[in-house]
């Protein structure tokens, strides 16, 4: 079947914002009160999490300077953390523990939350997309309401002090747009602020340029106050560092539990990774949590709210309703055992906390420029190019988000070049098919990559730096459900220790893998147009992937087999350039101390180099298994080459060498003869298709991208989170418009938790917009009052 491009018509797009200088926060750290001191902190409104909705929300309460507002983060500063400052740290600052807390789901993928001052916006892509007023209109089935003049003078308030469009890296950008326009993404538009049917560039956190050391303008630079009545700080405004809310204590005396203090201990400095399957387990189990916090240790702190004041939680929706049902409030099955084990009470019934879970999974398709790449890097694009449209051979004139079905959907398009492609393929292990990504082989794989990655001037490592150059080569392709229909949940344990279940493609008319094949298949023609000729690489036996993938396998292959060779020592690591000099000086006259070309000793040094990462690996997995009670399935032995890891491997590697398919340069001739005439006909399409399958792509392209099974099997074995969390507390059963907690007095949610429905294409400004609208809104609610 023909998947037929439905034009919408231009909407218009916004002028680009100006730039700004944004001079440097200050904050002022409250105190620490002892909890049970009479002397606590007192405040009108405490934000708990500084994040995307929370600095906004406490910005906006506080201005004025009529009103006491602390801001408690987690985190610190993006100032002591380099890689939030600019787009050259994304992806890299995924993998620094002090940075981002790592989570495995029960669906085994990999998501993360900020654990520095901005939240998400210090780690993510930067993308700022402001959604149409059909959204809003949607979430009222939902029973959410939103006032529209307040959300998009809330929209205005946060893209005037945060975003402007993405630059153009040439020749890659053209390139893109161009393919996305002849796939159907059209008409074309210049910068737009809004979701905007076609191809649009998009606005972005990053300064105006290309440079990967360019600023990235995250959610803090709006507590400088670059648009208050005086410019500033607020004076009533306190934002406390280092501080991990522990519970929200409330005065159940009255008719409703009413919300009256927080408590907080210090924050760690590494945070430990959260790891679903070992705290579902252990629910059960006992034993040593894991992934538990140590956060226990050391005083509590409390700050406390004046009469009529209010508790907003803007943790997000993985760690607000976290943090609810450690307090007594949320699913009464579930409360009730956190409470029996901790020795508090249910405070209130809240069933819907945790459910509506969601977030989408992006199918990557990574491909690698065909030119000479500068030793500091290429220009750093990130969604400079975004296509957006409706999709179906049967589209109703009135289609809307309500309308997504098996004969209809939405679909999109969005690019990334010049970043640090090597560290987000580690983070979310997005290489290997989601069933590999906790085997041994694979933990042996990105233990090795990692630590080389971090000294890459090692003689131990010299090894992998063809496999970095190729990293340094990639740019890629993404695309996602716009609207999933499926749902997940958070939950915790009896220790209080979160569970988190995305339930990806689980809806039951199979919408969302389909809307997720529509995305791959536009993907993969865009490949196949023709525009990319000459760009990116060409399949073979040299290129990046065949090198890539052989170099793994083989790490695999020299990690299993015994270690022969010379007694050499490699306790220290100098530079390869200094090894590779001292070696040659020494053989004429040290001959019975080392033996062999330096090669053949580098060789060794990088065989024993990983064995040892090898047992590591497998002595720290036993430790797992021994100390924190870990089940089976964490447990696998080492198969080596034998693994179903080596075996994958294998099979990619023998598709990744062969040269292009005569049936690619057939698509090429088909495409350009059929294209022409009917640019979304059969025959242009399949054209497409086969003529994608000449180029170098990882992962691996389906051998038959026409095969609607093998697009889903692709899909499902390659796709991995997106971090576009919402859902766990829904305006319209959790909170109601007014983002007050149903039930509960004193108590507010203002985060991405609250959306009933996720946006359909970044929701990052939707968030960062939520947090001006819930402070104006609540301002105004009690001027009237």
């Amino acid at each position: 079947m023909v998947l037929l491009i439905i034009m919408w018509g231009d909407i218009g797009c916004a002028p680009p914002a100006a730039e700004q200088e944004v001079g440097k926060l200050a904050h002022r750290a409250a105190s620490a009160t002892p909890s049970g001191s009479k002397d606590a902190a007192h405040f009108d409104y405490i934000v708990v999490g500084g994040g995307a909705a929370g600095i906004p929300l406490a910005f906006t309460l506080a201005e004025g300077g009529k009103t006491d507002v602390l801001l408690i983060e987690r985190g610190g500063r993006r100032e002591d953390h380099p890689d939030t400052l600019t787009p050259a740290g994304w992806g890299v600052a995924l993998r620094k523990p002090d940075v981002a807390q790592h989570i495995r789901t029960l669906d085994n993928v990999a998501t993360h939350v900020s654990n520095v001052l901005s939240g998400g916006t210090a780690l993510n892509a930067g993308i700022q997309i402001k959604e149409l007023a059909d959204y809003y209109q949607y979430l009222e089935r939902f029973g959410a309401s939103f006032d529209m003049q307040l959300v998009n003078e809330s929209y205005s308030w946060i893209f005037d002090q945060t975003s402007q469009p993405m630059g153009w890296n040439e020749p890659w950008t053209s390139a893109v747009q161009h393919a996305q326009e002849t796939v159907g993404f059209t008409p074309h538009h210049d910068a737009c602020e809004h979701l905007t049917y076609g191809t649009f560039t998009t606005f972005s956190l990053f300064e105006d340029g290309l440079s990967p050391y360019r600023k990235r303008l995250a959610a803090d630079v709006l507590l400088n106050g670059t648009l208050a009545d005086p410019p500033g700080v607020p004076s009533g405004l306190e934002v406390m560092l280092r501080k991990t809310v522990t519970r929200i204590l409330f005065d159940t005396s009255g008719e409703l539990p009413r919300a009256t203090c927080v408590e907080f201990v210090d924050s760690p400095e590494v945070l430990e990774p959260i790891d679903s399957f070992a705290n579902a387990g252990l629910s059960k189990k006992g034993g040593n949590p894991s992934g538990a916090s140590k956060r226990q240790d050391g005083d509590v702190g409390r700050a406390c709210i004046r009469p009529g004041g209010e508790v907003f939680l803007s943790a997000g929706a993985i760690f607000t309703p976290h943090l609810l049902m450690n307090s007594g409030v949320g699913p009464k099955e579930v409360v009730s055992r956190v409470m029996a084990n901790k020795g508090g009470e249910v405070v209130k019934d809240i069933p819907e906390l945790g459910q509506n879970l969601h977030e989408r999974i992006w199918t990557a398709v990574m491909v690698f420029l065909d030119h000479d790449i500068p030793a500091d890097g290429h220009n750093a694009t990130l969604g400079t190019t975004s296509g957006f449209q409706i999709a179906g051979a049967h589209c109703p004139s009135d289609f809307g988000m309500g309308d997504v079905s098996l004969d209809c959907t939405y679909v999109n398009s969005e690019e990334g070049s010049g970043v640090s492609a090597v560290d987000l393929s580690i983070v979310v292990r997005v290489f290997f098919p989601p069933a590999l990504r906790k085997a041994p082989e694979t933990d042996f794989l990105v233990a090795v990559i990692e630590e080389c990655l971090d000294n890459k001037d090692s003689i131990l490592c010299a090894p992998l730096k063809p496999m970095f150059d190729c990293f340094r080569r990639v740019a890629g392709f993404m695309t996602f459900p716009p609207v999933p229909k499926s749902r997940g949940n958070i939950t915790v344990n009896e220790n209080g220790e979160p569970i988190i279940y995305g339930n990806y493609f689980s809806d039951k008319d199979g919408v969302d893998l389909h809307s997720a094949v529509v995305g791959l298949t536009h993907t993969i023609r865009m490949l196949g147009t023709g525009h990319l000729d000459g760009v990116i690489q060409k399949r073979g036996p040299l290129s990046c992937p065949a090198h890539m993938l052989n170099q793994v396998l083989e790490m695999i292959l020299v990690a299993s087999r015994p270690l022969t060779g010379l007694p050499i020592t490699d306790e220290t690591l100098p530079s390869l350039a200094a090894f590779l000099e001292a070696i040659t000086q020494r053989g004429s006259r040290d001959n019975h101390r080392v033996v062999g070309t330096p090669q053949e000793v580098q060789d060794l040094l990088f065989a024993r180099y990983l064995h040892r990462k090898r047992d590591a690996v497998m002595g720290m997995r036993a430790l797992s298994e021994d100390e924190l009670g870990v089940g089976r399935e964490e447990a696998a032995e080492w198969l080596g080459e034998r693994s179903s890891v080596a075996r994958w491997l294998r099979q990619r590697l023998q598709e990744a060498k062969e040269p292009p398919h005569p049936a690619a340069a057939e698509g090429v001739r088909l495409q350009k003869a059929a294209c022409e005439s009917d640019p979304h006909g059969d025959v242009c399409v399949k054209g497409q298709l086969e003529a994608a399958r000449q180029f170098a792509v990882v992962p691996p392209l389906p051998r038959d991208a026409t095969d609607v099974r093998q697009l889903e099997e692709f899909v499902k074995g390659h796709g991995t989170g997106i971090w576009h969390w919402v859902g766990s507390a829904s305006m319209g059963t959790v909170v109601d418009s007014e983002f007050r907690v149903k039930g509960i007095d004193s108590l507010s949610i203002c985060d991405a938790s609250v959306l009933p429905q996720v946006t359909r294409m970044n929701v990052q400004a939707c968030i960062l917009m939520l947090g001006r609208y819930a402070g104006v809104l609540h301002k105004r609610r009690n001027k009237q009052d």
